[in-house]
């Protein structure tokens, strides 16, 4: 009998990978972490090259994607997975990474927390959520410009944009137009104190280029401490393609090589363990259920920051904002608001009314009085499906689509938003458009915790109808809200790790 390579094997080195890895390798076990990327990267690239790009890229490709997937470091991570992965979209945006670190690389790194009402539905309970929130916050380093936790003298420690703090002091000073709108400095995953072998954030402002000082949480930082363990092993450049149950789980590699444990952990993102586990589900015509949060983006000016001067800080979201447009639990937005100085200025040159050079000159005497507003709908909005390619019969394509009345519940909410900034003293400007179905990557559900049936798992992420085989990215979430959702995969992770190493005996091999 073949001895196995580890206690359990992980697939992929993103956010959920790691924090999943953690607990089970403080516990003892055996892991080995299986990673399509490598550690080559951009880590020696001048800023210039970060900022335009080896060949100046930036300044002449414009999809018109969101500005933070057109950079030249958002390009290089995501180009990979769009050639390898065997997935296209059909009115969708499939977004994936094959590179160390996964969508870490390209994390707007905005922080929230799920509560009691928002998973009221999951087959777990909140306390053992917010254990895990609490391991991975303090594991990851998260700044402390929120409205809940400021320093010494009530201030934040991060500063906020020069615009983004006047917007929140009009917020502060007059009563919002419905009584559930709020503002709030946003909670970001950077570091405003340093720490081993990361710099705090130096307000440099380029964030969406890449962060050479390491202030922003990328989950590659926690394969440091890792590697330094007897217990986990990391390959390289080692796509899986195959699962095959046998003893245990043997995983294949798209070099031909093969891997076994008793357990095997999924993480290869959404997009990636629905690709890995196709020939093992059931898809139908319909194809697997996708939830995804459709998005909009909306510019906004400041008339009062007008010619002003900006103020150094990060250019990651600079507030939050969340509001109800129902009655529904899930019936709310939220949404992150960014200036726009230290944003890609090509993006918005080119949808200026004017040439080049005019527009340019035009963005840089407004730029510092500009802001862009994302606003996220809950995944319930969404109806998008992961099926067969009609042709090929073995690659597959995503269908992105919204749910019935869509359409004239964003007209509403619009209209609500436009009173809000209006009394925040801002101008809403042409250009706010709603983004095609799965441009940020905000995806989940596709086999739900608690669900029956073949699609489903259990509250450990173990996948109905094949014992050992466990998922730990943001496919296991049972609904997707309209809060960012990175944290609470990685704690989700996080908790599904623990109980396994509690219940897992140690093969002692």
């Amino acid at each position: 009998m073949t001895e196995p390579d580890a206690d359990f094997i992980i697939i992929g080195s993103g956010p959920a990978g790691v924090s999943a890895a953690l607990p089970l390798i403080a516990a003892g076990r055996r892991v080995l972490m299986l990673d399509s990327g490598d550690d080559a990267g951009s880590q020696e690239e001048s800023r210039s090259v970060r900022v335009l790009g080896s060949n100046l890229e930036s300044l002449r490709t414009d999809d018109g994607s969101s500005p933070k997937l057109q950079t030249p470091a958002a390009r290089g991570i995501l180009e990979p997975f769009r050639h390898q992965s065997g997935i296209t979209g059909d009115g969708f945006i499939p977004i994936g990474s094959l590179a160390r670190g996964g969508l870490s690389n390209i994390w707007g790194a905005q922080i929230s927390y799920l509560d009691a009402e928002d998973i009221a539905d999951w087959p777990i309970d909140i306390a053992s959520l917010q254990r895990s929130y609490e391991h991975v916050a303090k594991r990851i380093g998260i700044s402390r410009n929120a409205d809940v936790t400021t320093g010494a003298n009530g201030e934040p420690v991060l500063p906020l944009g020069a615009t983004a703090a006047h917007v929140l002091h009009r917020h502060q000073a007059a009563k919002p137009a419905d009584k559930s709108f709020r503002l709030f400095p946003a909670v970001n995953a950077i570091l405003s104190d340093a720490r081993s072998g990361r710099a705090a954030c130096d307000l440099r402002g380029d964030c969406l280029y890449g962060c050479p000082s390491g202030a922003i949480y990328n989950s590659r930082q926690d394969l440091l401490p890792l590697r330094k363990s007897p217990h986990f092993r990391l390959l390289d450049n080692m796509r899986a393609v195959s699962l095959t149950r046998n003893a245990g789980w043997t995983v294949g590699t798209a070099d031909g090589s093969f891997f076994s444990a008793p357990r095997i952990i999924l993480a290869a993102g959404v997009l990636g363990t629905a690709a890995l586990l196709a020939d093992l589900l059931p898809i139908d015509e319909q194809g697997l259920r996708l939830l995804n949060s459709p998005t909009l983006a909306i510019p906004l000016l400041s008339p009062a920051r007008l010619l002003r001067s900006p103020t150094a800080t990060h250019s990651l979201a600079q507030l939050g904002l969340s509001l109800r447009y129902g009655d529904g639990a899930s019936d709310y937005v939220t949404g992150a608001i960014y200036e726009v100085g230290s944003l890609p200025a090509q993006s918005f040159i080119n949808r200026m009314p004017l040439g080049r050079k005019a527009g340019r000159a035009a963005f840089e005497m407004i730029a510092s009085s500009l802001l862009v507003a994302t606003i996220y709908y809950p995944g319930n909005q969404s109806r998008s499906y992961i099926g067969r390619d009609a042709t090929t019969k073995k690659a597959l394509t995503i269908r992105g689509g919204f749910a019935e009345g869509f359409d004239i519940r964003a007209e509403a909410l619009k209209k609500t938003l436009r009173r809000e900034w209006k009394r925040l003293g801002l101008i809403q400007l042409p250009g706010a458009s709603l983004a095609e179905p799965g441009i940020d990557a905000h995806f989940a559900g596709t086999l739900p915790m608690g669900a029956s049936g073949p699609f489903g798992s259990s509250s450990d992420g173990e996948l109905n109808r094949h014992p050992g085989l466990h998922i730990v990215d943001g496919s296991i979430l049972p609904d997707l809200s309209s809060k960012y959702v990175t944290m609470t995969i990685m704690a989700n992770a996080d908790r599904i790790a623990h109980r396994l190493a509690e219940t897992e005996a140690n093969s002692a091999l």
